[in-house]
């Protein structure tokens, strides 16, 4: 069932008066439902595009149902986890709504499972990465077209989007995280669900975009100095070229700044070459450590000197 909202929830989750959101209901700003009893209400949807139009964050998602401060450290209540079966079935539902183009469908899902778990980095391990796995698997043996797999990521990039747009800005003082992907790799989906993740648990993170040499990577490091560097690796044109850059990149990177390394292209073979702070196979694992980091950080900061 699709989630509506009143005017006062709205107000309560913007922090702004319920008049305004009337207000901007009459004008047409925000798209309303009528109930029976002749009572406005807000799709989840209509309050998506309106965030999105106006460039607006929720200060308070707990007005909404969604309360952040539930996450554990990507750890997720037995009870709130979907039974296997319920997965399994939620999984082809994406997978079908993907493929065919269902963007409110996909919308559904994924607001659905963020709801139980309270992580988006669980949602994109669980849900999107398995997702794509398997339409990527589809493509391969020819049973959907190119088109398909392409508008799926598509539509699956603009829905991480919105859950971005879900949290907070972070604090000025959260620590700063950078990350791209390399020379080649076009894969975007995996760097967006990484600063999602990021920033669900308070990091200052910046996507900085697909097939970017590690030069230019580098300069935004020693420019930024961020806390900490991610850099996905779905696919390498040249494995010898990239071990070389790679090592370049990591003798000259400030060493303040913590590296993360991740993706399907690091293989067990390519990864004892590289020098790095950390390897991550899932979102979860790079959440626990970032939030780690964050405490070490922050604690760092409130020492006198």
């Amino acid at each position: 069932m699709e989630q509506n909202f009143s005017p006062k929830q709205i107000a309560e989750a913007l922090r702004v008066s319920e008049s305004s959101i009337k207000r901007w209901c009459d004008r047409g700003a925000i798209q309303t439902v009528k109930t029976l009893g002749g009572h406005r209400r807000i799709p989840l949807d209509s309050l998506l595009a309106f965030l999105e139009s106006t460039n607006r964050d929720i200060p308070d998602l707990s007005a909404i149902g969604m309360d952040l401060s539930s996450v554990r450290r990507n750890e997720i209540p037995p009870e709130a986890k979907f039974s296997s079966q319920d997965a399994t079935t939620r999984l082809q539902y994406l997978q079908d709504a993907l493929i065919y183009g269902d963007e409110k469908e996909c919308r559904r899902l994924l607001i659905e499972w963020y709801g139980s778990t309270s992580s988006f980095a669980c949602l994109g391990d669980e849900l999107i990465c398995r997702a794509f796995a398997q339409i990527g698997d589809l493509w391969h043996q020819g049973k959907i077209e190119i088109f398909q797999e392409r508008r799926a990521c598509e539509l699956c990039g603009r829905l991480i989007h919105e859950f971005r747009r879900l949290f907070a800005e972070p604090s000025p003082m959260a620590p700063k995280a950078f990350g791209a992907a390399v020379t080649g790799d076009y894969y975007a989906l995996p760097g967006q669900m990484v600063e999602v993740s990021l920033r669900e648990v308070g990091w200052q993170a910046v996507n900085l975009g697909v097939n970017l040499p590690l030069d230019t990577i580098l300069k935004a490091v020693r420019s930024e100095r961020p806390k900490l560097f991610w850099l996905s690796v779905s696919h390498l044109i040249d494995q010898e070229k990239f071990v070389e850059d790679y090592s370049d990149f990591w003798n000259a990177i400030p060493r303040e700044t913590v590296v993360v390394v991740g993706g399907r292209a690091l293989t067990d073979s390519l990864r004892p070459r590289l020098q790095y702070t950390a390897h991550c196979d899932t979102l979860q694992q790079l959440s626990m450590l970032a939030n780690s980091l964050k405490s070490q950080y922050l604690l760092k900061q409130a020492a006198p000197i």
